[in-house]
């Protein structure tokens, strides 16, 4: 029997028979949430090595690119351009890993072992000032003392390191397991680089050959300008995220503050977070240095104020220009629903997300307002319809 929908009730068996079933299926997915989603993160554990290849050839593609151009334009063939662009990419990666590893982690964990040891000193000092504080304006500050000594943070970070050195054993198999999936990754990341023309062409048989031309043509293009916010967005922002991290840390060599490895790598981490990054990473470094003198914690801000408003007119314009095209009220809602959800990640990622999300919305309206032959200009109240006149 042929089903005819614009029978009344044929279309009615089907729309409870479709709603019955796709019911059902909802509610065997929900009853097997938790099995669907160990499923799942099997999955990605099992391609954990893949994804991360795909990240870092999308990482490094850019860097492969220009080197490439340059060799080509020295006279250099394409093919052996792209394979020495590669090597030279890979090169400076790697030793870029070891420079961390070998200058800053060390230096790093000197200045928490410091830190820690100094610790009790810093907080007894801190007590001190209060009390001075207090009986100099006359200020009744006995509940805060009563607070502080109450906390005592010390013994609180004291054995949260003792816990985390014993269980330091235990986590080696992880270290040692992410250390392969990162070997593998890179050599990944590699081949996917240098296969790079084969891989789209294989996207774009496949993108066309399940929708067609007309649809083939918008996701083509729509996933070209993602790849270029993205690409542009992330790697411009972890280059403007290494040098801020680099200055804060010189910075505070220049002023003489203690732990100044720690303060570059704080600052940098936090800044990859667009508006909330510079308080983020600004204000438990300005109670660090509190802690230790107050004066330090005065120099601190205003040296970073400079330096964020050096980084947000200079720095970040010359690396990023205006990619996005979305406004500051719109990165801060980005940002703030991103971190809602997904938390720091999502804070990273929301804006290019939702500059995406809003670029498509702003097509599909002027779509569908070019279709309807309206003209809406910036200062009517009102829509206008198109003259068919020249």
């Amino acid at each position: 029997m042929k089903l005819d929908l614009k029978n009344r009730v044929q279309r009615q068996i089907f729309i409870y028979s479709a709603s019955m079933i796709i019911a059902i299926i909802a509610f065997l997915l929900l009853s097997r949430i938790n099995d669907i989603l160990g499923f799942i993160s099997s999955i990605v554990s099992l391609l954990a090595p893949f994804l991360i290849g795909f990240g870092l050839a999308f990482l490094l593609d850019g860097p492969v690119l220009w080197f490439e151009n340059r060799l080509a334009w020295l006279g250099m063939k394409r093919s052996k351009a792209r394979g020495l662009g590669v090597a030279i990419v890979v090169l400076l990666a790697i030793l870029f890993v070891v420079f961390t590893f070998w200058v800053l982690i060390p230096s790093l964990l000197d200045s928490i072992q410091i830190f820690l040891r100094n610790f009790s000193s810093y907080a007894a000092h801190f007590e001190t000032t209060v009390e001075e504080l207090g009986q100099r304006y006359n200020i009744d500050l006995s509940a805060l003392l009563s607070f502080l000594k109450n906390l005592d943070i010390s013994s609180t970070i004291n054995r949260f390191v003792s816990t985390s050195m014993s269980k330091m054993m235990s986590y080696s198999y992880n270290i040692i397991h992410w250390a392969a999936n990162l070997v593998i990754a890179l050599a990944a990341a590699v081949y996917m680089i240098l296969d790079k023309k084969n891989l789209l062409m294989t996207a774009r048989l496949l993108i066309y050959s399940v929708f067609g031309r007309q649809n083939g043509n918008f996701i083509h293009l729509y996933s070209m300008d993602a790849k270029n916010v993205f690409q542009q967005y992330i790697v411009g922002n972890l280059l403007d995220s290494l040098i801020v991290g680099i200055a804060a840390w010189f910075g505070s060599v220049c002023l003489n503050f203690p732990y100044a490895p720690m303060i570059g790598l704080i600052i940098g981490i936090t800044n990859i977070i667009p508006v909330f990054g510079p308080f983020l990473g600004a204000i438990p470094v300005i109670l660090l240095l509190f802690l230790i003198k107050p004066t330090y914690a005065l120099l601190f801000a205003i040296f970073i104020l400079i330096l964020q408003q050096i980084d947000g007119n200079v720095i970040k314009p010359l690396i990023l220009g205006d990619k996005l095209g979305i406004s500051g009220f719109w990165i801060l809602f980005s940002v703030s629903v991103g971190g809602a959800i997904f938390g720091p990640i999502g804070m990273f990622l929301g804006v290019p997300l939702f500059a995406l999300v809003y670029e498509a919305f702003k097509d599909f309206a002027l779509f569908r307002i070019e279709g309807r032959h309206l003209h809406l200009p910036a200062s009517a109240v009102i829509a206008e319809e198109e003259s068919d006149e020249e």
